[in-house]
């Protein structure tokens, strides 16, 4: 009797714990995660593309002015945010010694005009005595040496007033010279602007050639733009473009393509310089701009293209490919797809075949994607 309430006890024992293995089972089932992705489109290029490239305002004429000669800076006439007219004074050095040097050379011009004047009258003597003595030579009334004496002074005079001349017209540049360098002591406008830097301070002592200030054009403002070298054969100028400021809110600027540079800046960006048609005061150098560029085809002359985008392209042992999205019900799953590609476009890789216009395709992490695997669209 009391086995068989042994083996019950043991019966129920089993049965309990069956249950309790059931039901941790049950809450050990984990959801599938779905992972997000980024994701582009395979879409046909032909019709214009627009680009959007940051660049900055600048002003169309710029100059760093300097003094051409050195001194002590004695006068400093403008401060930064002045407007100034052309001539206007923006500096002035010492010109005490440039005013003696000016001085000393006016001083040896008129000791050379004195020389002139005592040069010619000499000449004009000699050249009379000259003709005299030659008559008298002619009817034998004086001896050849006489002649020859003569005639002798009389060349000698006339070099002495042409090496008179010569002097006062060197003495003559001197002056000129000293005349610059006390005109150069006074630094001014070149053309009206505004001072957009100051950088020296009064009683400063200046070289020649050093900066002291710059000046910036009112009006006429341009954008300063760095294109990457895969669009800079596209842009031509007098291209049209539109042009947006962060602190002008609200409004669209239109412009035109005026210089585009050659040789990149060092990098593979290309310099390109663009003229806003009716700006207005509210643009200042400095300030930071968008500009928009239609590239492509406007006008069907060439054949359109189908184009993926450039981070969606993969490339293994077998070639390029590209990770297909395929809708799944409230999924996608991911598609290795080996595909063939021409040309990089300003819209992408083009795609010779593997894909469809429409088609989806992830653009990151394609080094972690599966073949098969499920995701959903990243927002």
């Amino acid at each position: 009797m009391r086995t068989i309430h042994y083996f019950q006890g043991l019966l129920i024992g089993f049965c309990f714990i069956l249950m309790a293995s059931c039901g941790s089972k049950k809450q050990e089932v984990v959801t599938e995660v779905i992972r997000p992705v980024k994701y582009g489109q395979v879409m046909m290029s032909g019709d214009a593309l627009k680009e959007v490239f940051s660049g900055a305002a600048q002003s169309s004429k710029e100059t760093k002015l300097s003094f051409k000669v050195s001194g002590t800076l004695t006068q400093l006439a403008v401060k930064v945010g002045d407007v100034v007219r052309t001539g206007q004074l923006i500096a002035r050095v010492d010109q005490t010694d440039y005013s003696v040097q000016y001085q000393q050379s006016v001083a040896s011009l008129k000791s050379v005009e004195t020389q002139i004047k005592s040069a010619y009258t000499q000449m004009v003597n000699s050249k009379a005595n000259y003709e005299r003595v030659e008559k008298l030579y002619e009817n034998n009334s004086v001896s050849l040496s006489e002649f020859e004496q003569a005639k002798s002074a009389y060349e000698t005079a006339q070099a002495s007033h042409t090496a008179a001349l010569a002097q006062a017209n060197a003495s003559e540049k001197q002056v000129e010279s000293a005349q610059n360098q006390v005109n150069y002591s006074a630094l001014r406008a070149p053309f009206s602007g505004v001072i957009t830097s100051v950088n020296v301070e009064e009683n400063e002592l200046v070289g020649s050639g050093n900066p002291v200030a710059t000046i910036s054009a009112v009006g006429n403002p341009e954008i300063s733009v760095g294109i990457p070298e895969v669009f800079i054969s596209k842009i031509k100028r007098g291209q049209a473009v539109e042009i947006t400021f962060s602190t002008i809110p609200n409004t669209v600027f239109t412009g035109k393509i005026y210089e585009v540079g050659f040789s990149s800046l060092g990098g593979s960006t290309y310099p390109v310089t663009v003229r806003i048609d009716k700006p207005t005061e509210d643009i200042r150098p400095g300030m930071a701009a968008e500009v928009s560029f239609n590239f492509g085809n406007t006008n069907g002359e060439e054949s359109q293209k189908m184009v993926a985008p450039v981070a969606a392209i993969g490339e293994d042992s077998n070639g390029h490919f590209a990770f297909l999205l395929e809708k799944k019900d409230d999924h996608f799953l991911v598609q290795k797809k080996v595909i063939s590609i021409g040309q990089l476009t300003s819209g992408g890789f083009e795609i010779v075949s593997g894909l469809q216009s429409g088609d989806m395709v992830a653009t990151a992490g394609l080094n972690t994607l599966l073949d098969g695997m499920k995701v959903r669209l990243m927002d």
